[in-house]
């Protein structure tokens, strides 16, 4: 079954887990600082860094939904520098 909902604006809203999204805006402002220093070395951002910072900032999170954050905190993250290099 499509559990789907409808947006503000209509559209179909495929987000499964609205609970990440809410505090996403927050949790890219906490860990930035951190995945930019990273990726001004050319190093790898440490995984278990950028966890335990999640955690710490929000410790009410679910220990499953912190992969999920934090794979999408990363992704956003190398999309933006893509197109600031560009």
């Amino acid at each position: 079954m499509n559990m789907a909902a409808y947006n503000n604006g209509g559209g179909v809203e495929r987000r499964n887990n609205p609970h990440i999204r809410e505090i996403f805006d927050e949790a890219y402002r906490i860990v930035y600082p951190l995945l930019k220093s990273h990726s001004e070395t050319n190093g790898m951002t440490s995984h278990s860094m950028l966890h335990q910072t999640l955690h710490d900032a929000f410790p009410t999170l679910h220990k499953q939904d912190l992969p999920i954050l934090e794979a999408s905190l990363t992704r956003v993250f190398r999309e933006q520098s893509r197109v600031t290099i560009q």
